[in-house]
């Protein structure tokens, strides 16, 4: 009876010791996860910091700089022709309203009214104004 339980004794403390164990490893596996997933963290965070000085550096070398001089070329092209076309902007003297040119010369317009017949005023309609309606003379504060 003495053996049998000293044996008990013995099976229980081994039981004992080998769960003990067991769970001393699962803790420590759980602190070996933990420490990795922080690892993983700080190499995901690292790597995106490294990505966006790469793409900055990669940017400032790369600098895209605007052609101004085309753009103002393809400005005045599109202001001498077309639709942006005006008396103003040196557009056809085809375009140039003959009541603006009846005004401008001191004369009075010929025919009855309506102004502009494609629907506009003098300043909104497809045909603008004649520079010399504009001068101002150098007797005014406006004047040149």
């Amino acid at each position: 009876m003495v053996v049998t339980a000293v044996v008990a004794a013995a099976a229980t403390y081994t039981a004992v010791t080998v769960k003990n164990q067991a769970d001393e490893q699962k803790r420590a596996q759980n602190r070996a996860l933990e420490q990795q997933k922080i690892a993983n963290e700080q190499a995901r965070q690292q790597a995106t910091a490294e990505a966006d000085r790469a793409d900055v550096a990669y940017n400032q070398a790369n600098q895209q700089q605007p052609e101004v001089q085309a753009i103002v070329s393809r400005s005045e092209q599109a202001a001498q022709s077309g639709p942006a076309s005006t008396v103003l902007t040196g557009g056809s003297d085809a375009m140039v309203n003959p009541a603006a040119q009846a005004v401008a010369s001191g004369r009075k317009k010929s025919g009855k009214g309506g102004g502009d017949q494609g629907g506009g005023s003098l300043l909104t309609g497809t045909v603008g104004v004649d520079p010399s309606a504009l001068n101002l003379g150098g007797n005014t504060l406006l004047g040149g």
